[in-house]
């Protein structure tokens, strides 16, 4: 029987301290089965025992705490507004694999690939952080044009916003933030980029928000 250190050392190798598992969540070796710590992770069935999984190596994986006790043996769930699913990898054997999640894939087209981004406040976002009301990071999809004003649902009036943002936006066209500064819904093709409110990238979008300079 393998003890945790080389069950860590198998998947991330030797001398190697953090890492993060499939949903992006942080891990450090030394917090092996610590449930209350932010890093703590454990080992985890691919594909449950419960639901014909094999005790082998091949369906083994290093996933947080956390993560393990919102999964809770599913085949198909929901974490963070991503969508998972154990399939088969066509080796034979099992892999948890993202499916259909719009949210997630509206990230990816809004900022890239990158786990961190700003909304057009400046607040900062983390990608994990989906729905998450308590989060300092948590996000949520916005309509720039309110759905009231006449918005479309589509993803040309859609944007990336902190919650703390959306609860300040609402459904106003003009709104002042927290930290001070008036914001407005305006076409975006009335406005090149240099006045667009925090560099948030409106490109392919009917209306873009504008910091109102108050004199």
């Amino acid at each position: 029987m393998a003890t945790a250190s080389e069950w860590w050392e198998h998947f991330f190798g030797k001398g190697v301290q953090d890492a993060k598992d499939y949903t992006g969540r942080p891990m450090k070796k030394a917090a092996h089965n610590q449930a209350g710590s932010a890093y703590g992770w454990t080992l985890e069935y691919i594909l449950p025992l419960s639901k014909g999984g094999k005790k082998e190596v091949e369906n083994i994986q290093v996933v947080s705490c956390e993560a393990y006790m919102l999964r809770a043996e599913k085949i198909t769930y929901t974490i963070d507004g991503t969508r998972y699913q154990v399939q088969k990898d066509g080796r034979g054997g099992r892999a948890i694999v993202k499916i259909g999640d719009k949210r997630m894939s509206f990230w990816e087209k809004e900022f890239g690939d990158v786990e961190e981004a700003e909304d057009f406040t400046g607040r900062t976002i983390l990608k994990c952080a989906y729905g998450q009301n308590n989060s300092r990071y948590g996000w949520d999809i916005d309509h720039i044009m309110p759905l009231s004003k006449g918005g479309k649902d589509n993803d040309e009036n859609k944007q990336i916003v902190h919650v703390e943002t959306n609860n300040e936006k609402q459904d106003k066209i003009t709104f002042v933030s927290a930290n001070g500064r008036t914001y407005q819904v305006q076409k975006a093709s009335n406005n090149p980029p240099e006045y667009w409110a925090n560099g948030y990238d409106y490109s392919e979008k009917k209306y873009c928000m504008v910091e109102i300079i108050n004199n």
